[in-house]
């Protein structure tokens, strides 16, 4: 049994090496031959990289207009929400209080109002015809107490002294009255006005109530708070049993007690280099230039604007490796952010792709921008171009030489004139054909090849 066991170890550890041995031969023979790679044709892209952050077109912030105890939470975080639906409800009682107290204070105006109106009316009317009639009326009675005064002081043979001087008086009498008249007169005069006044200002405080009545209504109507956009409620601050005070008795203007999040646009907020701003300023949209005219507006869609435009930014994000999002520059910003002495500036780009709704606000995002772009061109890997015989600025490839002998691995130099370069090919614009093989790692040379060099 343990000659058995024995053989068995020997066994493995031949194959072991065996295998270990094939394998590092195999790698060496790899080495030795090279690697190559054929020049296919292919489309190619000159992409800008920036980072951003996802974010909602709107981030509205819900305060209550009404107080009270909250007693319902209809709706919590994560969960989707129409203009209307209803988030949370406050306890009624205080604020129909405030709309029977609103309700009383404006009845009382309303016949305040109507006092005043009457007082108006008075002083228009019967005051100040009194008024006037009286003036007329003292007006005839001097008339006539002149005429006696004078004819008893123009024949004095016809009457005694007592008698004259009685006229006389009466006369002075009657003027006394008519001053009096007539400024009783005035005094009904400037109560018009003040009267006036006073209906004015009744008015007003009418007025006033009903607001105040109003104001009470949409309170009491505001105790069931309900999302203003279409959306997703990102917070919740409150929880049932608290005691909101409304935005009306507050200097802060109400308690705040969600936020929704407006869905319906997402975009990345995306910082662009310096270095880089430029050529993503030349293939921007007209309306996302800054200083554009103010008839270069973005369309109110932007997937339909979209679908017209070739090469749209590309956004990916970490929580989706596997998947791609468009998007369409809406504004480039003017003013630049310097941190830490780099200096980038601020690109707004509209995600427009069906899937969309995968991404939430605040996610990180990078976003690739195509500056330049050729189709159907020949590719050539960079790692195959080198320098040539002739120095700096002769660039071309090595491929196999033609006719070579078996197992001499023999390469000869092709210059080429090279395009665009995205980082891991470039285009070939001369010296190569499609479907040409180059080395991306030239084979090794035999001893009799380096002494010939």
């Amino acid at each position: 049994m343990k000659n058995v066991i024995i053989t068995i170890l020997l066994l493995t550890t031949i194959v072991v090496g065996y295998i270990a041995a094939a394998s590092k031969l195999r790698l060496s023979l790899d080495a030795l031959a090279g690697k190559t790679e054929a020049v296919k044709r292919g489309n190619l892209t000159i992409p800008i990289s920036a980072t951003g952050e996802v974010l909602s077109d709107r981030r509205v912030v819900i305060k209550s207009e009404a107080s009270g105890e909250v007693i319902e939470i209809a709706k919590h975080p994560g969960e989707r929400v129409k203009s209307g639906d209803l988030l949370i409800t406050l306890q009624p009682d205080d604020e129909e209080r405030n709309v029977n107290r609103a309700r009383s204070d404006s009845l009382v105006a309303a016949a305040q109002l109507e006092e005043a109106k009457l007082v108006l009316q008075q002083a228009r009317t019967a005051d100040l015809q009194s008024a006037v009639a009286n003036v007329q009326q003292i007006e005839a009675s001097v008339e006539l107490t002149q005429y006696r005064a004078d004819r008893a002081k123009a024949s004095p043979e016809l009457y005694h002294e007592e008698e004259r001087l009685q006229r006389v008086t009466s006369h002075e009498s009657q003027l006394a009255q008519l001053e009096a008249a007539k400024a009783a007169l005035e005094k009904a005069k400037l109560a018009v006005p003040r009267a006036e006044q006073a209906v004015a200002q009744a008015e007003a405080r009418y007025e006033t109530s009903k607001n105040y009545l109003g104001d009470a209504e949409k309170r009491l109507v505001k105790t069931d708070i309900t999302s203003p956009v279409n959306g997703i409620v990102a917070q919740i601050r409150t929880q049932i049993g608290e005691v909101i005070q409304g935005g009306k008795t507050t200097i802060t203007g109400g308690t705040e007690l969600a936020v929704v999040l407006d869905m319906s646009k997402l975009m990345v907020r995306a910082e662009v280099d310096e270095a880089d701003i430029g050529r993503v300023l030349t293939i921007a949209p007209e309306w996302a230039r800054p200083g554009h005219p103010a008839s270069a507006q973005m369309p109110e869609d932007p997937r339909a604007a979209a679908q017209t435009m070739e090469h749209l930014p590309v956004i990916t994000v970490e929580s989706f490796r596997d998947e791609e999002f468009q998007g369409i520059i809406e504004r480039v910003y003017p003013e630049p952010k310097t941190l830490s002495g780099v200096v980038t500036y601020l690109v707004d780009v509209v995600i427009v792709s069906e899937n969309r709704d995968r991404l939430l606000p605040g996610m990180r995002a990078d976003v690739r921008f195509t500056s330049e772009y050729v189709e159907n061109v020949l590719l050539c890997p960079n790692e195959a171009i080198r320098e040539g015989p002739g120095g700096a600025g002769h660039l071309g490839v090595f491929v196999p030489q033609k006719d070579s002998p078996p197992g001499e691995r023999l390469t000869e130099f092709v210059p080429c004139k090279f395009g665009l370069d995205n980082g891991n090919y470039s285009e070939v614009r001369e010296g190569l054909n499609e479907g040409m093989v180059v080395y991306i790692q030239l084979p090794a040379k035999k001893d009799r090849d380096k002494k010939s060099d």
